[in-house]
């Protein structure tokens, strides 16, 4: 008979959770407390609370326990777990908060106290969140609302409403936080939303609500409600003037009037400005604790209190500072007291129940211990018995790394050895079978490792979505019991009491991954972006300057035309129907262009220059893809199960595209041709990895691997990445180049002639004639563009003989990427990473306090810092001051004037981390991958464009800690619209918005620039990059021999009002975009597509808008019979062919036969007559119309009957 199962201590927690006695649970770590707290969470009246000592602490224990609870951690919306964000800035900091942090704190505080919400199971915040005060919830809930479908609602209410609870007004509605009002509809965005929402009303009615896409603003599906809740703290809740308050404040800290002057101001004009958040008390009557919106019957649960309690006086103490130093500068600031919770208070409330290291304490909802529970000997204490899984995750290391070893080994070992077939007591307690439960990140996974598993004979089971984690149990008889389960769990554990064997990803795979989230790269609106006095291109007339949207009255008609100026002051008004022939002018330098003459021949000639430049292009390229093919080469072997083990090392999950790039370049090796494969992508999109995966699977064949860089900053970056993922599975990394001993160069280049080193990186030092490889197998090229003439006919010779795999960190735009295939296999890595954490930016005031607080933070805990300043003059000035501000940092100063091998030394030294602060221009926008580098700070951020900012910022956050960016400017109420527009937007998008679109795109341009060579780039800026591309396309096709179609798009001349009224529409950008895709419509359901989001987005049509989209299915239609016009007067309806039109003469010259007189063919014309207009509505006429063309394209595109057989 088998011993008695020992009891559970989660057992015994949960009953004295229930019963709400005082427990002690002594030796709960690692994952197993995610375990503790779901069981705790999932068994109770209420919701359980716990605290974490840092906002990274509680998501990580917040994701382990709803992965038990079965569902994965999301923000405030909904979920069984809740975390209540921090604020990280301090309110003594001269810096914005960051309104997107500040919302998701308000969301999660509303969802506690929303009577409609479900609420949460577990509740978990860092102390810092819970120090910090907040608006008292009867206040907060006033300035709540909920509006239905069918309420009764003035919109003058519903703006009012959202000014009151700190919503922002603006054009089109991307971030939560803001609102649009367009005529009858209002666009808002609540914070705790995922999508925004479309109030739609009738008069003072809603009439209907729907959740919309921030990127297309299309409408998703509709909603009965929402609920909206206050998105800032500095709205005022007190009926109390703020004037004395602020005046109270400014006296204490003896500031002069002038600032208390300026902080008025900018309060009564409603301007945000720095210092506004040290304020913040004066707009409530007092701040509450957040432990005021806990559900009344919440059930506390600490871990180590007395740790909690010293994290809080850290960092009461340092507010305390902060708070000095800002009165010593005559800051008006509220006093630390108003916005934290006494440290004492706090300590009290966490001691209640003393514990000695992890444990889990019950609180009553009002706090207080009953008297005879106050003695510490009255708490009981549970132990708990875990084993880690350190063993078994060292031996899976090791097998990953034995060549032709079985990876899975250990596990399938482990699995045995826990059930009970196979024979007698192992230590285990009794010989019952037990749950082993496998967490790995994604779908796929689980079906690989099901997979692999049931190859050795083990029968695993892939978990189901409907069922809880937290609810598997051991089976009584029987089999072990082993399932694989999607979720994210930081580590896992052994728990004999339950007979329970977690494993998460890190122990299986030696790594973990975030899941992905989605994430979708929005094209180029071109001209939603366009401003007065940009540069565009048109098709005919070439490069002028956009002076805006008109409207004028021609023949009595009223219409929408596009003003542009060309050279001599000439004018086009190009109507909105033709707006698809110009294209917002981009180049790859960005330098300003020269106008052209309107109707001149300057653009006809450089286009034709270009032409011969491109076929020329095009011929060499397809030249050297037809040698290739002839060519036979070595098929590498195919993927293995070391190769899968290699891959699941990688610490990331793949994105989609970086997975296809892989796929592809897999495929290529398993060719018998050479492979010449481009991988294009960001800095930091994932191409070393795709050239990792192939090095890898050419190495292990005993095949030589070699790595070209252009410089020794590269080499070195590559050095420690290729060995720190190649050495754990038995290969060779070396790295060459000039930096290295003479002795060390011999070394490695003998080493390379006898095989024995496998991959080898390097300079064009690799290129040396003293360089023999024993049996090269791959060749990857790093920034190819960036080597000299010389290298590139090398690089030419090894393409003819081995795999060459090159990489480039420009992106190129799709266009030139459809236009290349054929002459290259291009691959693209456009989705960017999974954010490994989003980096916090922040614009705050330039001054010594930021700068001295974000470099020491940053060194303290083992990081660099990049100081990124817009011009060289006054460089060494910023040095200094660090210098001076922190003495124990090392800084280094780089810029593009420095001499090229001390630049380089200079940038290696960073990237060894011999300094910790690099002051530097724009140098460092492109090429630089250090991992380590997780602060920047960018100096007079305004001078900056939205595209620079966007690729700096892109340099930090690239390791698993918080990245930070500071924005850096002098005042914020003095920023121009422009500026503060381009701040807010790098500011708000972890995720890249529409207004990232173009900067991207910008980016896009500049890297076709570089890739295609310097004298392409030079055809580029001629003539704008749409009209290159669209040439590089009609070389490409006619060298092969494909047709090339140019349609002829027809004149509109209707008389009757058809356009986009400015009352209906009223952002120019957005009225632009819109004429675009209507002209750009290639058949009736492209129009009424776009009609449609029109109608979604805007309400519904007024007549002007109506005719718009008939006269453009119209066009469509005049299009499809190859018209050169289609005319509209009064009753009569006239379509002027052209020579390419499909209606043929027979037919034509037969049409009044056989439609009966409905069309005549008038000269080069065909005519029909339509009802007459009646008033300013002409739908019914434009009906008639669009119904009589799309008959006419019927007839024209109809096959001829055939002829019938003769008779016998």
């Amino acid at each position: 008979m088998p011993p008695r199962p020992a009891p559970d201590p989660l057992d015994a927690v949960i009953a004295a959770l229930r019963e709400r006695r005082r427990v002690r649970l002594v030796g709960a770590v690692g994952g197993f407390r995610g375990l503790a707290l779901a069981a705790a969470a999932s068994r109770g009246d209420g919701p359980v609370f716990t605290v974490a000592p840092d906002d990274a602490s509680a998501r990580a224990l917040a994701a382990d326990a709803a992965f038990f609870l079965g569902a994965p951690l999301r923000d405030a919306s909904d979920g069984p777990v809740l975390v209540v964000p921090e604020i990280d800035a301090s309110p003594y900091a001269d810096a914005a908060a960051d309104p997107r942090a500040v919302a998701l704190r308000l969301a999660a505080l509303y969802r506690l106290v929303d009577p409609q919400a479900e609420p949460p199971l577990l509740v978990v915040a860092s102390v810092r969140s819970l120090l910090r005060r907040t608006i008292p919830p009867p206040e907060f809930l006033g300035l709540c609302t909920r509006w239905s479908e069918g309420d009764e609602l003035p919109r003058e209410d519903a703006v009012a409403a959202l000014q009151r609870a700190g919503y922002t007004r603006v054009d089109v509605v991307e971030d939560p936080g803001t609102y649009a009002v367009r005529g009858g509809v209002i666009d808002v965005f609540v914070g705790c939303s995922r999508f925004p929402v479309r109030l739609e009303f009738y008069g003072d009615m809603i009439e209907r609500l729907r959740l919309f896409d921030p990127e297309s603003q299309r409408s998703l599906r509709p909603v009965q409600a929402v609920a909206v809740h206050p998105v800032r703290e500095t709205v005022a809740t007190t009926r109390a003037p703020l004037r004395p308050r602020v005046l109270a404040l400014a006296d204490a800290a003896l500031a002069p009037s002038s600032k208390s002057r300026q902080i008025l101001d900018n309060l009564d004009q409603g301007l945000e400005f720095f210092g506004v958040e040290a304020l913040t008390p004066i707009f409530h009557e007092a701040m509450a604790p957040l432990w005021d919106y806990l559900p009344r019957h919440t059930r506390w649960v600490v871990e180590e209190p007395d740790a909690l309690v010293e994290v809080a006086e850290a960092l009461w103490q340092e507010t305390t500072e902060q708070h000095g130093r800002a009165l010593a500068e005559h800051s008006v600031v509220a006093p630390p007291e108003q916005f934290l919770v006494p440290a004492e208070e706090l300590g009290r409330r966490l001691r209640q129940a003393p514990v000695v290291l992890t444990r889990l304490l019950v609180e009553s909802p009002e706090g207080q211990v009953p008297e005879d529970m106050s003695d510490e000997t009255d708490r009981p204490a549970h132990w708990v018995s875990l084993a880690s899984n350190k063993t078994l995750r060292t031996a899976l290391e090791a097998a990953r790394s034995d060549r032709g070893g079985d990876v899975l080994r250990p596990l399938v070992d482990r699995i045995r050895e826990l059930t009970p077939a196979r024979g007698a007591a192992d230590g285990l307690g009794e010989m019952l079978p037990w749950l082993v439960l496998v967490v790995v990140p994604g779908r796929s996974q689980v079906d690989r490792l099901v997979g692999a598993l049931r190859g050795h004979g083990i029968a695993p089971e892939a978990l189901s979505p409907e069922l809880r984690p937290i609810d598997l149990k051991a089976p009584d008889v029987g089999d072990t019991r082993v399932c694989v389960a999607v979720g994210e769990l930081g580590e896992g554990f052994e728990y004999p009491a339950r007979r329970l064997l977690i494993l998460s990803e890190l122990d299986v795979f030696g790594k973990s991954t975030r899941r992905a989230q989605s994430r979708r790269r929005t094209g180029l609106a071109s001209l939603s972006q366009l401003g007065v006095g940009d540069y565009v291109v048109h098709l005919v007339h070439g490069v002028g300057r956009y002076a805006g949207l008109v409207q004028l009255q021609l023949g009595g008609v009223a219409g929408d035309y596009v003003q542009l100026e060309y050279a001599g002051g000439d004018k086009l008004y190009l109507p909105v129907y033709r707006i698809h022939e110009i294209e917002r002018f981009v180049a790859a330098e960005g330098k300003p262009p020269k106008l052209d003459k309107m109707g001149g021949s300057t653009f006809l000639v450089k286009a034709g220059k270009v032409k011969a430049e491109v076929r020329q292009m095009a011929e060499e390229l397809l030249q050297i893809y037809a040698q290739r093919e002839a060519l036979a080469g070595f098929a590498v072997p195919g993927p293995d199960g070391r190769d899968q083990a290699f891959a699941d090392s990688f610490p990331f999950q793949e994105t989609p595209d970086q997975g296809e790039a892989i796929d592809a370049v897999q495929s290529d090796l398993g060719k018998p041709r050479p492979m010449d494969r481009l991988i294009c992508g960001d800095v930091g999109f994932g191409k070393t990895e795709v050239a990792l995966r192939a090095a890898f699977r050419v190495a292990k064949t005993g095949k030589q691997v070699a790595v070209l860089a252009p410089t020794t900053v590269l080499v070195q970056q590559h050095g420690i990445t290729f060995r720190e993922r190649l050495t754990p599975f038995d290969l060779r990394v070396e790295v060459l180049n000039r930096f290295g001993s003479e002795r060390h160069q011999k070394r490695v280049v003998e080493a390379i002639q006898a095989g024995e080193v496998d991959v080898v990186i390097g300079t064009h030092r690799l290129l040396g004639k003293d360089v023999r490889f024993k049996d090269l197998g791959l060749l990857v090229i790093d920034e190819e563009q960036r080597f000299g003439v010389a290298q590139k006919e090398r690089f030419k010779k090894f393409k003819a003989q081995v795999d060459v795999l090159t990489l480039s960190a420009t992106p190129i735009p799709r266009t030139l990427h459809m236009s290349l295939l054929g002459l290259r296999e291009i691959s693209m890595i456009r989705t960017p990473p999974v954010d490994r954490l989003a980096v916090r930016t922040s614009i705050v005031r330039i001054g010594d306090a930021v700068i001295e607080e974000g470099v020491s933070r940053e060194i303290a805990r083992g990081g660099q810092v990049f100081y990124v300043v817009p011009k060289i003059l006054g460089i060494e000035e910023h040095a200094l001051r660090i210098r001076e501000l922190v003495p124990h940092a090392r800084v280094l100063v780089a810029h593009g004037q420095m001499p090229e091998e001390l630049l380089e030394r200079t940038m290696l030294e960073f990237v060894e981390h011999r300094a910790d602060v690099l002051v530097s221009t724009t140098i460092i926008e492109s090429g630089l991958d250090i991992p380590r580098a997780n602060t920047m700070f960018i100096a007079h951020a305004e001078q900056f464009g939205l595209a620079q900012l966007y690729q700096l910022r892109g340099r930090v956050g690239r390791s698993k800690q918080r990245a930070h960016c500071y924005l850096m400017v002098q005042a914020l109420e003095r920023l121009s619209p422009d500026a503060r527009k381009r701040l807010e937007a790098i500011q708000r998008h972890a995720e890249l918005g529409s207004g990232f679109g173009v900067a991207v795109h910008d980016l896009e341009i500049r890297g076709a620039g570089e890739l295609l060579g310097a004298r392409q780039s030079g055809q580029i800026q001629a003539i704008g990059f749409d009209a290159y591309a669209r040439i590089l396309q009609e070389a490409v096709a006619e060298l092969r021999g494909e047709p090339i179609t140019r349609e002829t798009d027809p004149e509109i001349a209707f008389d009757a009002p058809a356009f986009l009224p400015e009352a209906y529409v009223r952002d120019v950008g957005q009225r632009l975009d819109l004429y675009r895709r209507l002209s750009g419509a290639r058949d009736r359901d492209q129009v009424d597509e776009v009609m449609s989001e029109i109608i979604d987005r805007y309400g519904e049509a007024p007549l002007e808008a109506e005719h718009l989209g008939l006269v453009m299915t119209c066009k469509t239609y005049g299009r499809r019979l190859g018209a050169l016009a289609v005319e509209l007067k009064g009753s009569r309806l006239a379509v002027r062919l052209g020579p390419e039109t499909p209606l043929s003469g027979e037919t034509a010259a037969r049409l009044a036969t056989t439609s009966k007189g409905k069309y005549k063919l008038q000269a080069d014309r065909v005519v029909m007559s339509v009802p007459e207009p009646t008033g300013p509505d002409r739908r019914t006429q434009l009906k008639v119309c669009v119904a009589a063309l799309g008959e006419l394209v019927g007839i024209a595109e109809a096959k001829p009957a055939p002829a019938k057989k003769p008779g016998r």
